[in-house]
């Protein structure tokens, strides 16, 4: 079941405490499953935006996020 999100998903453990947030666009498969779920275990702890961002280089909804603008949401635009 691999595809972009259409929204974002909140991904959570047995205990219902917080794995990590993905972003909507976010390319999701069964390999960045395990991979998110490897440095969840290895971390023991929530996975931040940094974290995301090491892990999936490749990845533009993470390596660069919407931005809140308290308006509208827009695309940080690169320097």
């Amino acid at each position: 079941m691999a595809g972009k999100l259409i929204e974002p998903k909140i991904i959570t453990d047995l205990k219902q405490k917080v794995v990590c947030l993905l972003p909507t666009g976010f390319y999701f498969n069964d390999e960045r499953w395990e991979m998110i779920w490897d440095r969840y275990e290895k971390k023991g702890d929530t996975l931040t935006m940094s974290d995301l961002k090491a892990m999936f280089p490749e990845e533009e909804t993470v390596q660069n996020p919407a931005e809140d603008t308290g308006e509208t949401f827009n695309h940080k635009k690169q320097p």
